[in-house]
This record gives C-alpha cells, structure tokens and sequence, in this order.
C-alpha cells in the first residue's frame, strides 16, 4: 500500500518513530493509503531545514526574483500535467466529486502559483528626498521561514495560497497539511522538487496538528504562519504563538448569509445558493450557509428548493456524473447529523433532507443528504454556529433594514451574496453587511488580484494582490547621508553655555 511520505530539506523521509496513520476513503469506509506520522522532532527538522535554507548566500536567497517565479511557473506546468492523479488522490481522501476535483483544484494551484510568479517584480519600495542631503528609502524583504497549516478542505488550494505568495517573496516555507488528506499536498511537492526548488526552500511535514502545530506555534524560527481553518483552533494558535513574535494570518469560521429580494433574479438566486451551500457537502468556509428570503418570495423560493434540491446528482465520488459525495469522515458525518437533531429539538422544520444515506452502495460510506431547515430564529444553534456541513437554515424579512440586521447577528464575518434588480439596494445592502468578501447576483465568483480581508471571528489576513504578497514581507528604512558630518550634539559645554 502507498505511504505517504514527509518532504525535508530536499528529501523524502519517514517518520523518526516510524508511526504512520491510515488514510480512509470516505465513500466507503476503506484504508485508501498509508501516511507517515511526524512528530515534534520532524517538525524541529523540516523548520531548521527552511530557516537554513534562508540564511544569506543560501542557494534559495541567491535566485532573483525572476528565478523565483521560473520556479513557480514550472511548477504549475507539472501540477497541470498532472490534474488527473492529483484529482483522484484528493477524491479519494475527502470525498469531493471528482468534476469539482478534476477542474478545480490542480488549476487554482497551478493558476496560483502562475499569479504570484507574476508578481515577483511588484514588491517596491519608496524614497523621499527634501531634508538636506538626506534620502530615505524603503525595501521589502522576506520575512523568513513562513509555515502553512492547511484544511482537509481545498487542501491544496489553501495551501497554494499561503505557499505561493511567501516564496514568491522570496520566503521559505513548511507545509503541515491536515492529517486527513495529506495526498494531492504531496504530490504538489512532488511537482515543485521536479521544478528544481533548492533543497530547505520547501518542506512538508505529516502527523498530528496539536503537536506539530504547537512546535511551529512556539518555534522562534518561524516568521509567519498562514492557517485556514477553526475559530478555536485559530484562536489556539495566536495564544501559543505568543511565546514569541510572529505574525499570524488566520482565515477561521464562516456563517455567510444569502439574501435574496422580492425583486432578485429567483431563477439565479436558487441556482447559486444551490451552489453555495452544497459544493463540497457544504464543506466550505465561504458556504452560503444562512438564506434570508424576503416574505414576499418566501413560498416561491421554498418551492422551487423543494423542487430543485432533490434531484442533485449524489454518488460515489470518481463518478463524473456525482455532484455531491460523501462527508470527508466519519467524525464530521456525525458532526453534521448531531446538528440535524439539534435543529429540530430548537424547533426548526425540515423541508427537505435530514438524514444519513444507507442505501446501496452508500452504506459504508459517510453520506448525509442535502438539507434545508425553515421556520429558523437567530438565536438557533444551527443557525449561529458553524456546521460545516450540507445544512441550510432559511430566515424570512420584511424590509432592507431587517434584512441587514440578520445578516449582521453573527460573530462571523467572512462573506456573503445579495440578489436584487435595485443597484441602489445592492450597494447600500453590501455598505452595510460587516463581512470581508460579498457577492451580488452571484456567488464564490472572484479574482485573486483584488485582496480581501475577513471581519469578526472569521479571521484576520489579507489575501490577494499586491497587498496580499505585501504581507509576507518586512519593511526596511534606509537613511542615506550624501555628506557625512558631526552631530554637534556633545561639545563638551559647561552649565553656564548657551545651547
């Protein structure tokens, strides 16, 4: 059986202890692969390895920048080749269709990297003359040895997005994947040691996230780290990073509302909420996991999910005509199905789904159906927390006011849509509604030169754009003297001498 192996200084390693942990497919409950188990002394290694790797007069720190991004884009060149088994592989760990796996991923990461290589020459400085002959100027420079803890969910995305942007700089970096889908994140290594990425510029390291990321948290050879992920788990590792200074990039939890007007496109409205709240069995931090309706559209809109949502395609995951798969484990099954029940003990109706799929060739597998919940308060707990999950709570208003109101009472701030004709209505509705990314009269349509920032619980990173590839950088002044002088300051003057 494949074993997953850790990626350190330039070559493959197991585990120190040789533990490694079993890889299940969650369409069917079945071992799919093997993974080395790291532990904290791998995780001392892999960062010793990168911040090595960035001392001055280090192959890495000797490329130029342009160097840098020819790196990055033979990457992406073999990630592409590559799309298939990377689908497969990630398919196989979390459960997601291999049509949302197949054209998806390997191009975000592929497109990512592309992205950043583009960007390589933007990081500028400034100067500012006027005071004598002094000239004081700025350089951005990496910061050091950046270490990405992504998701099980778009795990090579997400880690794209922290990898891509902190080498482009001219960073090093260490990847702790999630110890569910370690698969696709090796293979991407796989791809960039074939690009020829100088031995400690990238590293990988495998096992459990309470201990490893408790040694990257608390290393003080770490500059930065980029994390994706829970608002607790988010919140755990700004407290342990504390011990010594670093910065910190979190994108945590999401209760995202989708608010659709009287006056929206239904049509669309209910094709992109669709969208929003299932992809991925609802397994995205962006989910449009709140609809607010206004009453006026209410029935209609219930009607047509009534209609709609039943007939999604739900099979086994390398099946190219699936569109919904399975949870990506069991633990997150139950998870899901304890929200469920919690939902209808606070009084919530379902309409549509609620339940563990057991027939067929789904038995073995941790499939939940599509499900939508009405009749939901505020003050619900599967409206208020996280479920992470293929659950939708639908909310009525009466007016714009009301509207933003719900929308706002949440700790959450991580995006959200609005469908509506009035262009006045959109813009004033997206003025007021306190999260970082908005959509309207579409959903999880962006790009990445644009940055974004999360409000509220969800987060605190800037991502995108030249301002994103600006956080990974330290700004550095430099007073220039065209003549050197003395300062005058001790002159040796007495008590009784004028100044």
């Amino acid at each position: 059986m494949e074993r997953i192996k850790m990626y350190i200084d330039g070559e493959w390693v197991s585990s120190s202890t040789g533990a490694y942990r079993e890889l299940i497919n969650p369409a069917n409950g079945q071992v799919a692969a093997e993974a080395e188990e790291g532990t904290a002394a791998d995780a001392k290694r892999a960062i010793a390895a990168a911040r090595k790797a960035f001392e001055p007069g280090s192959q890495w720190r000797q490329l130029l920048p342009e160097e840098r991004a020819e790196l990055l884009n033979k990457a992406a060149d073999l990630i592409e080749e590559r799309a298939e088994e990377l689908a497969i592989a990630e398919s196989n760990s979390v459960g997601r269709v291999y049509k949302e796996t197949r054209y998806d991923d390997p191009y975000a990461v592929a497109g990512t990297f592309r992205y950043c290589a583009g960007l390589v020459r933007e990081l500028k400085g400034e100067a500012a003359g006027g005071n004598g002959d002094l000239i004081t100027m700025t350089l951005r420079e990496p910061l050091g040895v950046c270490a990405v803890i992504a998701p099980w969910n778009y795990s090579i995305g997400t880690m794209a997005g922290g990898m891509a942007p902190a080498l482009a700089a001219g960073n090093t970096v260490v990847v702790k994947p999630s110890s569910i889908s370690p698969a696709a994140t090796a293979m991407v290594f796989q791809a960039m040691e074939d690009a020829g990425f100088p031995a400690g510029s990238i590293n990988l390291i495998l096992g459990p996230g309470q201990e490893l990321g408790t040694v990257i948290a608390e290393s003080e050879d770490v500059a930065k780290i980029v994390f994706t992920g829970s608002t607790q788990t988010g919140k755990d590792i700004i407290e342990k990073s504390g011990k010594s200074i670093k910065r910190c990039a979190m994108e945590l939890g999401g209760k995202s509302p989708f608010i659709i007007f009287e006056d929206g496109d239904l049509d669309a409205a209910v094709d992109r909420l669709m969208f929003g709240i299932f992809l991925s069995q609802g397994q995205v931090c962006v989910a449009g996991s709140r609809l607010l309706v206004q009453e006026s559209v209410y029935d209609r809109v219930c009607e047509m999910l009534k209609e709609r949502v039943p007939k999604i395609r739900i099979g086994m995951p390398l099946d190219p005509a699936s569109e919904f798969g399975p949870m990506v484990s069991e633990g997150q099954m139950k998870r899901v199905l304890d929200y469920i029940e919690i939902g209808k003990k606070e009084g919530a109706a379902l309409l549509i789904g609620g339940n563990r799929i057991v027939e067929g060739e789904f038995a073995k597998g941790y499939f939940v159906e599509p499900t939508v919940f009405v009749n939901c308060k505020s003050d619900m707990r599967i409206v208020k927390e996280e479920i992470f999950g293929p659950v939708l709570t639908v909310q009525t208003f009466k007016d714009e006011n009301e509207a933003i109101a719900i929308a706002n009472d949440t700790r959450y701030g991580l995006a959200g849509a609005v469908f509506t004709s009035d262009m006045g209505r959109m813009l004033r509705v997206c003025n007021q509604i306190n999260t970082g990314i908005l959509w309207a009269n579409t959903f999880m349509e962006y790009t990445p030169a644009v940055p974004v920032s999360p409000h509220g619980q969800s987060g605190m990173c800037l991502d995108g754009g030249i301002a994103g590839l600006e956080e990974y950088t330290v700004l550095k002044q430099i007073n220039l003297k065209m003549n050197p002088m003395r300062s005058g300051w001790f002159e040796g003057l007495d008590d009784t001498q004028e100044v």
